[in-house]
C-alpha cells in the first residue's frame, strides 16, 4: 500500500554511509521471478535493515518481479496486527514484523510480515556500490525505500470523493496485485504511524471524525506533520513534513516524508516518494530512524537517529562475506576487494 513512483516516483539519493553494526535482526526473503542480480542488491538493502532494527523475531519477506506499467518502481503491502500481548496502543495496527517484534513471539505464523513488488520494466542498476549511471534506477536504493514501509513507514489513509478515512483499505484497491497473507478487516482503524500525524493548524488527525471530509481536507492540506519526538528531535526540534499535496495519491500521498522538503541530496530523502535516475541512497536517514523508533521499534545501540554515519571514516558491506568485501570513504566510491 506503498508504492514508490518513478520521476518515476520513488525515493532516492545522494551519499551512500553505511552500517557497520553486527547484525541485530534477521530478514528472510523468498524471492518470485528476481534475477540473481537483482537478488544481491534486495540482501544488501535487507542487510542495512537488520544492522538498524532490534527484533528476536525473524522478519519473513516475498519479493515478486512483475511488469507495473511504469506507474512505480515497486509497491509495498505489510502484513498487519491489532490489540496483541503488550500492544503499546489499543485499536491501532502494527506491521507484523513491529508487532511481532514489541510482542517477543510469531504473531502471524506462517504468512509473510511483508510482500514487495518490484517493476521488471524498470531500467535498474544492479550494483552494490553506489556508483548508478545515468538513466538508470539504483535497486538498492528501492529494496530499502520498499522495505522501509514494509517494516511500519506506513499509513492506512484512504481518500475518495472528498471523502479521509484510516482503515478502509481494501485488495481491491490494489488489483492485480495480491497479497500472499489474508487480508485483514481493518475495522475504520489507524496505523501506529497515522497516530503521529497532524495538521499544523487543526492539530492530530486522530481526533478528527474517521471517515469525514476534514479528515479528506487535511490529507490534501500540504500542512501534515509527523509528531513523533525522536522524529522531531532529528528534524531540528519540529515535526518532519509529510507528503500531503492537494491531490490525494493512494500509496503515495500521507505515507512518505515530503518531497521538496527533503529533496535530492538530502540526508531524510529515502522515504520520500519520488526517485531519480542515476542516483543511490543506501541509509535510511535520521528522520526516517526517528519515525521508527516512535512507532516502537528498538534501534540498535550503536545506531544514532540524529546519527547520518557521516562521522565513520570506513564503510564495509556486506558483513559478513565469504566472497566480496565493499570498502567505502565518505566521498568516494567504494573499492572492492576479494575474500580469498
Amino acid at each position: 500500500m506503498f508504492a514508490h513512483m518513478p520521476t518515476r516516483p520513488l525515493l532516492l539519493l545522494c551519499t551512500w554511509p553505511l552500517s557497520l553494526s553486527a547484525e541485530c535482526t534477521t530478514i528472510d526473503i523468498t524471492y518470485n521471478f528476481v534475477p540473481a542480480e537483482a537478488q544481491v542488491a534486495i540482501g544488501l538493502a535487507a542487510d542495512i535493515w537488520e544492522g538498524i532494527l532490534v527484533s528476536a523475531i525473524p522478519i519473513k519477506a516475498t519479493v515478486t518481479w512483475a511488469p507495473m506499467g511504469g506507474s512505480a518502481l515497486g509497491i509495498t503491502f505489510p502484513n498487519g496486527r491489532k490489540d496483541f500481548p503488550s500492544a503499546p496502543i489499543a485499536q491501532t495496527w502494527y506491521a507484523t514484523a513491529l508487532a511481532n517484534s514489541i510482542a517477543g513471539v510469531e504473531l502471524n505464523t506462517g504468512e509473510n510480515d511483508f510482500d514487495i513488488f518490484l517493476d521488471s520494466g524498470t531500467d535498474w542498476y544492479f550494483g552494490i556500490d553506489g556508483g548508478t549511471p545515468d538513466g538508470q534506477y539504483d535497486l538498492v536504493s528501492a529494496a530499502l525505500h520498499e522495505m522501509g514501509h514494509g517494516l511500519g513507514f506506513v499509513g492506512l489513509s484512504k481518500k475518495v470523493s472528498g471523502i479521509g478515512s484510516f482503515g478502509m483499505l481494501l485488495q481491491s484497491d490494489f488489483a492485480p496485485l495480491v497479497t500472499s497473507f489474508p487480508w485483514p478487516q481493518l475495522d475504520t482503524l489507524p496505523g501506529i504511524f497515522d497516530r503521529f500525524l497532524a495538521h499544523t493548524v487543526n492539530g492530530p488527525l486522530e481526533l478528527m471524525d474517521n471517515p469525514s471530509a476534514a479528515l479528506g481536507s487535511a490529507m490534501t492540506s500540504n500542512q501534515l506533520r509527523f509528531n513523533g519526538a525522536f522524529a522531531m528531535e532529528a528534524n531540528g526540534g519540529t515535526g518532519p513534513r509529510i507528503y500531503s499535496p492537494g491531490a490525494y495519491t493512494l500509496g503515495s500521498s500521507c505515507v512518505h516524508l515530503n518531497e521538496s522538503t527533503f529533496p535530492q541530496g538530502n540526508a531524510d530523502e529515502l522515504m520520500t516518494p519520488f526517485s531519480a535516475s542515476g542516483e543511490a541512497n543506501l541509509w535510511p536517514g535520521p528522520v526516517c530512524i526517528g519515525v521508527m523508533r516512535d512507532i516502537g521499534w528498538t534501534i540498535a545501540p550503536n545506531v544514532g537517529i540524529a546519527d547520518d554515519r557521516s562521522d565513520r571514516a570506513i564503510r564495509a558491506f556486506p558483513n559478513p562475506t565469504d566472497d566480496a568485501l565493499f570498502i567505502g570513504v565518505p566521498g568516494t566510491r567504494p573499492m572492492a576487494a576479494t575474500i580469498l
